[in-house]
């Protein structure tokens, strides 16, 4: 099972590409640490050691199949050589994870600019999802343009939000976890719902540049 790409012209090189990863899983570092010491304060260290972990691993993961899938489709099309059911159900659990991603990381962000107001919040978050798809309309090589030139502001934001927090490493204090299983399963589980959504550069490698020094790979070898 491979996806064909033609009409989607291979028109994003490296720049863009890192832009889009960045923007896509880097960016959710400005956030979902302050996420999970809010959930459970200043026990969340292992928490957050166990994201980074399991990130990493599912990071060499998309390595694999980003290389052996260059028509893209991510773990669509490698599910797809073992089963149809597989792929069902693994699709529409990545549907569900991009929604409330989505939603999730836009509500958060008119929550860290002051909108007390649910009612209010919710709308901004609801206009900025819709303004997002009418970008995205237009094709990943003018989104991931737009993006190119939000990454330098971005890495300001978050390198100022480093050095601010500087001053404040005195007071941060290791404590012991407390509460049930449940109650720290579900903290971990809100962390990697704010960091996740890898999958959108996996499926985007069908309109990705070819490397030329690289032979193409026959993922039914």
């Amino acid at each position: 099972m491979e996806i064909n790409t033609i009409g989607r012209p291979r028109n994003v090189g490296w720049v863009r590409a890192a832009a889009l990863l960045y923007g896509d899983w880097g960016t959710s570092k400005a956030y979902f640490i302050g996420f999970g010491v809010t959930a459970i304060g200043f026990a969340a260290l292992p928490h957050l050691l166990a994201v980074c972990l399991l990130t990493g691993l599912v990071g060499v993961n998309y390595i694999w199949v980003c290389n052996h899938f260059p028509n893209g489709g991510g773990v669509y099309t490698a599910a797809g050589m073992i089963s149809r059911r597989l792929v069902s159900i693994g699709g529409l659990f990545l549907l569900a994870d991009f929604i409330v991603t989505a939603a999730l990381s836009c509500l958060d962000v008119f929550h860290y600019f002051g909108f007390e107001d649910a009612a209010a919040a919710k709308k901004w978050t609801i206009s900025t999802i819709f303004l997002i798809g009418v970008m995205n309309f237009f094709g990943p090589k003018h989104t991931d343009s737009i993006t190119v030139w939000l990454v330098l502001p971005t890495l300001m934001i978050v390198a100022a939000l480093i050095f601010g927090g500087v001053p404040h490493l005195p007071e941060f204090r290791v404590t012991l976890a407390e509460g049930g299983m449940l109650h720290h399963w579900e903290a971990f589980v809100g962390m990697i719902l704010a960091l996740s959504g890898v999958e959108a550069a996996a499926c985007s490698t069908g309109v990705l540049r070819l490397d030329p020094n690289q032979a193409r790979i026959n993922p039914r070898c």
